[in-house]
This record gives C-alpha cells, sequence and structure tokens, in this order.
C-alpha cells in the first residue's frame, strides 16, 4: 500500500529536463598529440580540445586536408609545437579567419642545436644533422612545464575570464611534472656513466639527454625513414663495439629492422620501445604516462 502511494506521488510531480552540460567557453585544436594532452590539463573543462593528429600519428609527415581546415573553422587557439616541426603553418594561416589564432609553443622555449662536438654520436648523415635545431623540446620536464606556462597565456588571452582556471591547471600540472622528475632521477640514479648511451632509430632525445646526463648514439641521424647504406652500418657497427653501447631502443611505431641487424651483427641487446616523438597510444597516450615509460625502459635495459 504505502509502495503504491509513493509511486503515485512520483507519477504526479512535474519532470524536469535534465540539465545539459555547459557548453566550452573556448575551442582550442592542436597540431600535435602532446599538445592535444597539455591543451586538455591545462584548459581542463573550460577548454573543448580537437586533435588534429591522433594518438600515434605520424608527426613529421602529418599535412591538414581540406576537411582538416574545416574542423579548424571553430578553433580560437591553434596549437603547434613549432621549431620548423610543422612545415605547413604559413599555408594553413592563410586558410584562417583573422580571429583564429596560431600559437607556436615551442618558440620561447630554449633550442638545442645538433652539433657534432657537444658529445653525441652521428653514425649517419651528420652532414645533415650539423646545425640543425631539433625540433623534440616536449621530451624534457623543464620544457613542458615552459609549455604549460605558454599554453596558459594563450588560452588567457583568448578568454580572460578564465585566467585563474588556466594558471591554476597549469601550476598543477607543473607540480606533477616535477615530481615525475625527481622520480626520474632517482631511478637513473643506478646507471653508471659508462653506461648512459642511447642509441635510438633518429635523432629525438637530445633533450631528454641533457637534462638526465645521457650520450645519444642516434644509428640513423634525424631520418628514421631513411635506411642507412651498407657503409653506414659498418660504421655504426664500429661506432656500437668501441664505444661499448648497452643496448639499442627502437621507438613505438617505427619498423625495429635496422636495429634488429645491429643487435645481430653485435651483440647489443634491443631494448624496449621508446615513445620519442610524443605521440603515444593507448596507456601511453599521455605524456606523463609516456615519459614514466620511457624512464623504466631505459633504466631496465642500461642499468647494470
Amino acid at each position: 500500500m504505502k509502495r503504491r502511494l509513493l509511486l503515485s506521488l512520483l507519477a504526479s510531480l512535474p519532470l524536469v529536463p535534465a540539465r545539459a552540460a555547459a557548453p566550452a567557453a573556448l575551442e582550442a585544436a592542436t597540431l600535435h598529440p602532446v599538445l592535444t594532452d597539455l591543451a586538455r590539463q591545462v584548459g581542463g573543462d573550460r577548454v573543448s580540445v580537437t586533435g588534429l593528429v591522433p594518438p600515434g600519428g605520424d608527426i613529421h609527415h602529418f599535412s591538414p586536408t581540406t576537411s582538416d581546415v574545416r574542423r579548424l573553422s571553430k578553433a580560437r587557439v591553434i596549437l603547434a609545437a613549432g621549431k620548423h616541426m610543422e612545415n605547413y603553418l604559413d599555408k594553413l594561416r592563410s586558410n584562417l579567419s583573422p580571429q583564429q589564432q596560431i600559437i607556436e609553443v615551442g618558440r620561447t622555449i630554449p633550442s638545442l642545436k645538433i652539433e657534432a662536438g657537444d658529445g653525441s654520436l652521428f653514425l649517419c648523415c651528420p652532414e645533415h644533422a650539423q646545425g640543425a635545431i631539433d625540433p623534440h623540446w616536449w621530451n624534457s620536464i623543464d620544457n613542458m612545464q615552459r609549455a604549460a606556462r605558454v599554453v596558459a597565456t594563450a588560452f588567457t588571452e583568448a578568454d580572460p575570464a578564465g585566467k585563474d582556471i588556466y594558471k591554476a591547471n597549469a601550476a598543477a600540472f607543473s607540480n606533477r611534472l616535477a615530481s615525475l622528475k625527481k622520480w626520474a632521477k632517482s631511478e637513473f640514479a643506478g646507471i653508471p656513466a659508462n653506461r648512459r648511451k642511447i642509441a635510438t632509430a633518429h635523432l629525438a632525445l637530445s633533450y631528454f639527454a641533457k637534462e638526465y646526463g645521457f650520450r645519444l648514439v642516434p644509428v640513423q641521424g634525424l631520418n628514421h625513414n631513411v635506411a642507412p647504406s651498407s657503409p653506414e652500418l659498418l660504421k655504426a657497427v664500429e661506432t656500437i663495439r668501441s664505444q661499448a653501447v648497452p643496448a639499442v631502443f627502437p621507438e613505438q611505431g617505427v619498423n625495429a629492422k635496422y636495429l634488429t641487424q645491429l643487435s645481430r651483427e653485435t651483440g647489443v641487446r634491443v631494448g624496449g620501445e621508446l615513445v620519442a616523438d610524443g605521440n603515444g597510444t593507448g596507456p601511453l597516450a599521455t605524456f606523463e604516462a609516456s615519459f614514466a615509460h620511457n624512464v623504466r625502459t631505459i633504466t631496465a635495459a642500461l642499468k647494470p
């Protein structure tokens, strides 16, 4: 009886429509997966983020299509990595409205130039590497903290009412990164100086190497899509042997055939896959997860 009465009362109550979620105050788009994550960290619920390059996408060969440009139509702020990573920016700007702004997040972050005398080894095409800027600035905790401030400023300029939110979110993200850096240093503490050598398929970890005291051995120079010639392969084998490189590391999404061949020739172990281009997939799709993965992978291969 009581139950029937309760149901009758509930049925007589006026229907209240569900409250729709408030629309985001700002529309943003990104041209790099690591910036998609960063924009969401800084923007929170206040920013709707559209990432043109999906997790695992090839950042070196991406170029916006006509449909991509249409997807950008609502974005007030478009985040690019900068440092010549996106060679299509001038063309893209010509297709945007005056209200839209492209922010090259890496522009104000100090650049590392590829120099033969910087302690790194160049086993393939050093003539191409000499003097070039390494565009992979995100492989550094310090740089990602700088980038968070850049993004917070860009969002604030487009949406001044959200200033305190963007500032607080950037600070919270930066604090987590500080803890991540402290943990990374403690993990690397057990790797002796003579084993702090990272051999990879292309030169993408210069900022990481500088921050944590490693020496790079990029066995295919800057371009992991170009197979080395026989003389270059022989030189790589000789150098890896003479420098006592402990391990070679393939990269997620990149064919490891060349490094596997090097391993057979030299007897050097093949370590786990690294996420070097900031385009991890699945559980490694965020910067924090991919960075921690790289630390664990390098430590596992190089720690005696």
